[in-house]
């Protein structure tokens, strides 16, 4: 009788992460250029890397700035991470320097290869990779934006914050990576670590799932997916990260359509819908459709974290509103159940009764009212039938004309803070959007209130609905 062979310990990927000096090769020396090389200059300026840059230019003496050198090679200090923006066909010889100089890590940029559908750009690639092995050096890509680490001061795009959070991010997509950072950041998701890995040529999805889960400053992962690559080796991953940390996964290829796009995209095979959907079920991952459902529920776990049960208490001005709501939280398996006579006998002494409900979904102008915003929520939150409370509400309409605007959009979210702590019930918000330019402000406003607060923040009902049906399904999938 045999046994198997213990499971190997995930690879040890930290370096990769937190690089002392960066070298970029194929920075464009024209005035005004944001792409490519020239981008990853920018944004690490503007981040704050730490460490020294050295920029690779066949003639150019300095580049905004940074002093140039003609190949990797003249650079006269140690190098460990080196981004290529150079053309694919530089790729091999830039490697070679790489390995002259004992650089760590070769972030391909560089697009041209497998995607392409090329053959000998298919075994380029296939070269780059099995030379870059032996060496012992690693690839993030080709076809990919990288790296965005807040805390080493690293950033793919500009606009990305140094103040670090809990959720790590893995995506095949560079442009749905950034999109997802660029959207998340206003909802008050910080971040660990978040890879863009393009073609996964050398360290692919398997390899990162690995690492966040091992992750200290990991707590929440996030990933979209094109394809499967080393399929066997991706399911053991998804199911080890499932089982230690919140997983939610956007996967495309949902179509033939898709899967042609994904394909030509980073040469990614699309595989069974089904079959990543049964997958994801045996990890106790979440898979949803949209980038904006992976926010939305990266939200949720990051700032739900857990709910008892799936009652909630509707509370917003506008009956109309209030009634889709309660259609909307129905469809994603939540309930809005009748308040307890109680309850409304309890709320019926702070409110007036012509115009009103008082039931659940509860639409009242004492919110409106000096002291009825807190004695209209608490009563809502603390009813013994109720799991969480929905508070919705919008902004317009010549807001400024009732009175010092900003001052009640601090005193509510506080207000609304006061009673997720005093009820130890979470308290939602869903911010109706805005079509006029002053509601617009105030809404990112009372977004960036809330958030500070530790409330969960939501464009919409709906989409605070479908968030807490995915939260309450995640923890049916691990017996919470």
């Amino acid at each position: 009788m045999t046994t198997a062979a213990p499971e190997a310990p995930a690879p040890t990927l930290d370096f990769v992460f937190h690089p002392r000096s960066i070298a970029i090769a194929g920075v464009s020396a024209k005035e005004g250029m944001a792409f490519g090389g020239s981008g990853f200059v920018s944004s690490l300026q503007e981040i704050g890397f730490p460490g020294p840059i050295f920029l690779i230019h066949p003639t150019a003496p300095a580049i905004r700035g940074i002093k140039c050198y003609p190949s990797l090679l003249d650079i006269p200090d140690d190098v460990d991470y080196v981004i290529s923006s150079v053309n694919a066909r530089h790729v091999p010889q830039l490697l070679e320097d790489c390995i002259a100089r004992n650089v760590k890590v070769l972030h391909l940029f560089t697009a041209g290869f497998t995607e392409t559908g090329d053959i000998e750009r298919a075994k380029m690639e296939q070269a780059v990779v099995a030379r870059a092995r032996e060496a012992g050096i690693r690839l993030i890509g080709p076809n990919c934006m990288g790296l965005y680490v807040p805390e080493s001061r690293l950033a793919m795009m500009n606009g990305q914050i140094p103040e670090p959070g809990p959720v790590g991010m893995v995506s095949q997509s560079g442009m749905n990576a950034g999109e997802f950072v660029r959207y998340a950041l206003p909802r008050g998701l910080r971040f660990s670590k978040v890879i863009s890995f393009g073609n996964g040529a050398d360290l692919k999805a398997a390899d990162f799932f690995d690492y966040l889960a091992d992750d200290p400053g990991t707590e929440i992962i996030a990933a979209y997916l094109e394809g499967i690559q080393d399929g066997p080796r991706l399911s053991q991953a998804i199911r080890r990260a499932g089982a230690v940390k919140p997983l939610a996964i956007l996967k495309s290829g949902r179509t033939e359509a898709g899967s042609r796009a994904a394909n030509s995209h980073t040469a990614s095979l699309a595989g069974s819908l089904q079959v990543f959907d049964g997958l994801c079920r045996q990890a106790g991952a979440i898979r949803v459709e949209s980038l904006e459902a992976l926010i939305d529920v990266t939200v949720a776990f990051r700032f739900v974290k857990r709910l008892a049960g799936p009652n909630i208490v509707v509370v917003g001005g506008g009956g109309g509103a209030s009634v889709l709501a309660a259609d909307d939280l129905a469809a994603a398996g939540l309930s809005v159940p009748p308040l307890l006579p109680e309850t409304q006998a309890e709320l019926a002494r702070v409110t007036h009764e012509a115009g009103t409900s008082i039931r659940n979904p509860i639409d009242t102008t004492s919110l409106w009212e000096e002291k009825g915003f807190a004695s209209t929520l608490m009563p809502a939150a603390t009813a013994p039938n109720i799991d969480a409370v929905l508070y919705h509400t919008g902004f317009g309409g010549g807001m400024s004309r009732r009175g010092d605007v900003r001052s009640r959009l601090r005193s509510q979210a506080e207000e609304l803070a006061q009673v997720q702590a005093k009820s130890g019930k979470p308290v939602v918000i869903a911010i109706r959007p805005s079509s006029d330019a002053e509601g617009f402000d105030h809404t990112q406003e009372f977004e960036d209130l809330c958030w500070r607060n530790d409330l969960a923040v939501f464009p919409g009902i709906k989409q605070a609905g479908d968030a807490l049906g995915r939260l309450i399904q995640w923890q049916r999938m691990h017996n919470l």
